[in-house]
């Protein structure tokens, strides 16, 4: 009878350690690879005339073992599409620890290039977060949704 009870015992060991690591490290379908529509909704900004914008991008990201990149093209403001003319571009690097993610970036402005940090929680195929970025000390909230293809 010792015997029977040693293997159930390292069985539920190992499925308790399987479901463990499981609950702990993203698995291949939470990846987050693929087109996003991200929403920065500006709430501070040393021109108060950027205060209440809310801007929309077309972000494309890949993951690698918890490290980010990807790119963006701004696409709308206050839910006006811009021009292709007008659209701006930002490279993105950064990392994914559990569910937060840190993102670094540069943007292509019109006038000269701006740097900034997005720091958010993923759940599913949506995170939400904060952002602050150089171009007129700007803050804000940052949401954001994967597109399904």
């Amino acid at each position: 009878m010792e015997g029977k009870y040693t293997k159930i015992g390292t069985i539920v060991g190992i499925l308790a350690l399987v479901i463990t690591i499981w609950q702990i490290f993203p698995n291949v379908d939470k990846k987050i690879d693929g087109e996003w529509i991200m929403v920065c909704k500006v709430r501070e900004a040393d021109l108060k005339k950027y205060v209440g914008l809310e801007i929309k991008w077309k972000l494309f990201i890949t993951e690698n073992n918890q490290l980010v990149k990807g790119t963006a093209e701004k696409i709308a403001i206050n839910n006006q599409s811009l021009n292709y003319d007008l659209r701006t571009s930002m490279k993105i690097e950064g990392n994914i620890k559990h569910n937060i993610m840190t993102l670094n970036y540069i943007e292509n402005g019109r006038q000269r290039q701006t740097s900034g940090i997005i720091t958010a929680t993923i759940k599913d195929k949506i995170f939400n977060g904060l952002f602050s970025q150089t171009a007129s000390n700007t803050k804000g909230e940052i949401t954001g949704i994967k597109v399904n293809k």
